[in-house]
């Protein structure tokens, strides 16, 4: 495989990723949304429940977008450096991605990803599962 290939596929799936992030972030929204509403209207248990599963596989869609991508990263990074590159531009996506032996997908591959889930995580389900403070 030429480190042109290696590109064009690496920025292929970076088009792919990029419009699924968008989905996951517009189903975040939708996220924020029923939780607003649910506490609002004081909803009983089963809708707490309902949402709270809702908002959890789509914190975990967003881990997965996230651990595809670096996933990719680095097994673009062990491509050009299998085939031997000189190209600077190359060398530093090797030198960024990779080293690390073979690439393997983690949902938590990058912590600052990860604790921006979680906070995401805690704003939605307080919201749902908090009471609600009415002063």
């Amino acid at each position: 495989m030429s480190e042109f290939e290696i590109w064009s596929i690496l920025t292929s799936f970076m088009i792919s990723n990029a419009i699924y992030t968008a989905a996951v972030f517009f189903m975040v929204w939708v996220a924020f949304r029923a939780a607003n509403q649910v506490a609002a209207e004081r909803g009983n248990l089963v809708v707490k429940i309902l949402v709270t599963l809702f908002a959890i596989g789509i914190i975990f869609n967003g881990l997965f977008a996230s651990g595809n991508l670096m996933l990719n990263l680095e097994s673009a990074a062990l491509s050009l450096q299998s085939i031997g590159t000189e190209n600077p531009n190359a060398l530093r996506f090797i030198a960024a991605y990779g080293g690390n032996g073979e690439p393997t997908f983690s949902l938590l591959s990058n912590p600052i990803n990860v604790v921006w889930w979680a906070v995401v995580a805690a704003m939605i389900l307080s919201r749902i599962w908090l009471p609600k403070n009415d002063s």
